[in-house]
């Protein structure tokens, strides 16, 4: 029985607005607004203007579609959708002229139904809330004007409209075919051969390499750091609160904290420790240095380590036990190469134990040189060859426990897996430390354990047992590696050589291979922008790091004579600052792309949406920026739910589907940190901003990062887009790759995205109260800064001034300064100059001489020649 308005609210309209058919209108519940959150506006209510706003409005990807006014029982519908109607005109008055999103209109009272338009006096349709069934007529009309269909492709087509049909293109579309969009430039010979070369010391693979890495280029990270810089503290500072409370080791070089506990474990035997840290933050390099140096002696000599590396591994619960089993078997063979394992007096001495109760059992029948006998041992074996849990317990006891050393077996790569999958190998480790005599080192990504710890399985790990990782700064491996790489070279006396375009195989000296990598390392570390860059798009990741500067390395950018340049310098050769950002931006590409670049165009948008949006990926991430500081739903600082965001930036113009792809895009990209990482992000999860999403959140106002995604940004007409395709080829005003052709492009940008903004999308739904467009004060932020940019570059104003000055198509009276045999000069207003030739006299010029005056049209500005085309309209 409904007999309040809170009733008729809670009992009977929100389930009819939220249900799926047959029973309800099937809209989801993050595009059904409620008072709290639906703005005030005043409307002539009982002829006088009050403050009012209805029970429920929904809006579809921005879009303030319906407005649904409640009363309690019995009270007046008509006065209730008049109310309704007001509001909606109101709301329609904020947008441009002819656009009327809000269009329909409902009230109810819980026992009759009102709905129409925002612009009729009388409603459309009546009917009885006893009729809401799919098999009652006026309800089936009540839902083909109202329901989720309906007002859907309402929505958008007031979308389309306000596109006002803008064609979408890309500069890179306007350059030829897609193998010129996608063409790839190669690499570099000398920098390839340098990054195959060395390619041990900077991403070592083999057991070898990786120990060689830990004595010769191992670099420590201390809990407390002085002179950090501002994305070095981001980093940091990036660690789940949770994890924050695992004992974090203060100094990789002296890891007492793990030292210690190791003791105790030895001498109470099987135990498991937990790594926690992020991908590529060290920790399988951590444990390299415990293996080979970082144990005190006592440790050291009553350890023994293996190492099972997990990027091979079946992780799935019906192969991993077997596969884990057969790799300790594995391992220990490797460990002892001189040993025959196939000889039949090993196995006896392996399986001793086993043998020795089948000799006391069964076999105690026979004859010791019996074939019975014989048979019986040769059984035993058999079974005991094909048990992987008996082999390997006979292995760790026969080469480790025997011998006095305690067995300490590495999970490595663990943390590389996704969710599910590290929290089965928790399992396998548990499974593991019960069965066999060893200690576990188990890698996980701090997300895992900070959103699981409190959870099965992971709430049954012995805290003392929980290390946190923090990852040295990028910047000092990076450095270390390189001294490394120049003592290896200094001892190195063989020759190196590369291959130059024309096919030509050149020897160089071993020294100048040093001054390359010096040489690259300094162009990217000496910068504080690029530095800030680097290190942000390697986040914790310092794996990710080295494998930027080895990309870096063999770019094909960096061309023969930037090549001869270094080696004649020794190193002491800079790379120009607009080529180390090429490099970085387009890696392998000759011309800009999202897909195949490791920083993102934060501008992308889609073909498949009615109106192309590039402003969806700035939002997101501001969303998260803003939000940094507050808590999420499970009390972590800066981790929110996905459902969150999509439905707050849906009520500003956004897609819902775009919102919720873009955030995928931005955690495949590192941007965005999700603790499903390595899976699809669902709705539920919990995400927060990584420190490369910072970093991108900075390049905004960087002009080489703008004019260079500008390539792969949809523009609203041809021309804009032509204009910027013209800067990547030179057939604009400026050279390829100046100066003054990346602000060329990145104010086409800009101006697109103010028009866009402003003329295109529709905007936040203004049906929302306080609603901020964080991203419009990112766009003023870097419009602003290209300006001044513009201000202080004289040769870019030159330029802007003359074609403003004298645009094509425009006719100006000049006084010609020359005449020639192909056509004459003219000399116009303060500064222009052009020629005149003898193919655009019109039948005009036969006997021009220099002094006469002249009307010429101007056609364009040759850039190289730097003067008009120009075209005689008449002589006076």
């Amino acid at each position: 029985m409904l007999s309040t308005e809170s009733d008729v609210e809670q009992k009977f309209v929100y389930p009819l607005l939220t249900e799926r058919r047959p029973n309800g209108l099937g809209f989801e519940g993050s595009q059904v607004k409620t008072k709290s959150n639906i703005k005030k506006l005043a409307i002539d209510k009982g002829g006088a203007k009050k403050l009012y706003f209805p029970d429920y409005a929904i809006v579809i990807d921005g879009v303030p579609s319906v407005i649904v006014e409640v009363k309690a029982p019995g009270e007046d519908l008509v006065e209730a959708l008049r109310e309704a109607r007001l509001y909606s005109a109101e709301i329609n008055a904020l947008y441009s002229t002819g656009l009327n999103p809000c269009a329909r209109v409902i009230a109810t009272d819980g026992s009759k139904i009102l709905a129409g338009f925002w612009d009729q006096t009388e409603p459309e349709i009546e009917l009885l809330a006893s009729s809401v069934s799919s098999i009652d007529a006026d309800f089936e009309k009540f839902v083909a004007l109202v329901g989720v269909q309906a007002v859907s492709t309402a929505a958008q087509e007031v979308l389309k409209l306000a596109s006002k049909g803008a064609t979408f293109v890309k500069p890179t579309s306007l350059l030829g075919g897609k193998s010129v969009a996608e063409e790839i430039i190669g690499e570099n010979s000398f920098g390839a051969n340098i990054s195959v070369e060395y390619k041990h010391l900077f991403n070592p693979e083999s057991m070898a390499e990786r120990e060689s890495v830990v004595q010769n280029a191992y670099v420590t990270s201390k809990r407390r750091m002085s002179h950090v810089g501002s994305i070095d503290k981001i980093i940091r500072a990036s660690v789940p609160p949770h994890v924050r409370d695992a004992r974090a080791i203060s100094d990789l070089e002296k890891p007492t904290e793990v030292t210690n506990q190791l003791k105790r474990i030895i001498s109470n035997r099987n135990e498991m420790c937990l790594l926690i840290g992020s991908v590529g933050t060290g920790k399988s390099t951590f444990t390299d240095f415990l293996r080979v140096q970082g144990l005190p002696a006592d440790l050291a000599s009553a350890t023994a380590w293996l190492s099972l590396n997990l990027n091979v591994a079946p992780v799935s619960k019906d192969k991993i036990y077997d596969w884990v089993l057969d790799q300790l078997v594995s391992c220990t063979k490797e460990k002892f190469p001189t040993v025959d394992f196939e000889e039949l007096a090993f196995l006896k001495k392996l399986y001793a134990s086993q043998l020795a109760k089948i000799e006391k059992g069964r076999a105690a029948l026979f004859s010791p040189d019996s074939e019975q006998f014989r048979s019986a041992i040769f059984d035993e074996l058999r079974r005991l060859e094909s048990d992987r849990l008996e082999t390997a317990k006979a292995y760790i006891a026969h080469f480790f426990a025997d011998r006095g050393k305690q067995l300490v077996v590495v999970l490595d790569n663990c943390d590389k897996r996704g969710r599910d999958d590290q929290l089965l190998m928790f399992d396998v480790a548990s499974w593991l430390k019960s069965n066999l005599s060893c200690t576990i080192f188990l890698p996980l990504r701090d997300t895992t354990y900070d959103q699981y710890r409190a959870q099965p399985p992971l709430d049954t790990v012995i805290k003392d047992l929980v290390f946190r990782i923090d990852p040295p700064l990028l910047e000092q491996v990076i450095h270390a590696r390189l001294k490394y790489a120049l003592r290896d070279i200094s001892s190195n006396g063989r020759s190196f050589s590369y291959v130059v375009s024309n096919g030509m195989r050149i020897e160089c000296k071993r020294e100048e291979v040093g001054g390359y990598l010096k040489s690259i390392v300094s162009s990217l570390f000496q910068d504080g922008f690029f530095r800030r860059v680097i290190t942000g798009l390697a986040g914790r990741n310092v794996r990710r790091g080295l494998e930027i500067v080895l990309d870096f390395c063999k770019s094909g950018y960096i061309n023969e004579s930037e090549i001869l340049k270094i080696r004649s310098s020794l190193g002491e050769h800079k790379i120009p600052n607009h080529l180390v950002s090429k490099i970085l931006l387009k890696g392998q590409r000759r011309y800009y792309s999202d897909a195949a670049s490791s920083v993102k165009n934060l501008f992308s948008s889609s073909h498949d949406d009615h109106q192309p949006n590039p402003f969806v990926r700035i939002a997101i991430l501001q969303w998260l920026r803003a939000r940094r500081s507050e808590y999420g739903p499970n009390r972590t600082k800066g981790f929110h739910q996905v459902s969150t965001l999509v439905e707050d930036l849906q009520v500003l113009g956004f897609s819902s589907h775009r919102i919720f792809s873009e955030v995928q895009s931005l955690v495949e990209a590192d941007c965005i940190d999700s603790e499903s990482r390595g899976s699809i992000v669902e709705l539920s999860d919990l995400i927060t901003i990584a420190p490369a999403g910072y970093v991108h959140l900075d390049l905004i106002q960087d002009v080489n990062y703008l004019s260079t995604v500008a390539e792969d940004v949809l523009f609203d007409s041809r021309e804009a887009a032509r204009a910027v395709a013209d800067n990547m080829v030179g057939r604009g005003l400026f050279p390829v790759d100046s100066r003054q052709a990346a602000l060329s492009s990145a104010t086409k940008l800009l101006s697109f995205l103010e028009r866009s903004r402003d003329a295109y999308l529709l905007g936040d739904a203004k049906v929302i109260a306080d609603l901020k467009e964080d991203y419009s004060e990112i766009l003023s932020a870097a419009v602003d800064k290209v300006a001044r940019l513009i201000d202080n570059d004289s040769g870019y104003k030159n330029y802007e001034g003359l074609l403003s000055q004298y645009p094509p198509g425009s006719d100006e009276v000049g006084q010609v300064s020359s005449v020639q045999h192909y056509g004459f000069f003219v000399d116009f207003g303060s500064r222009g100059h052009g020629l005149v030739h003898k193919s655009r006299f019109n039948g005009l010029g036969g006997d021009i001489e220099p002094g006469d005056w002249v009307v010429v049209r101007i056609i364009k500005y040759e850039r190289d020649r730097r003067r008009f085309d120009l075209e005689l309209r008449e002589v006076d």
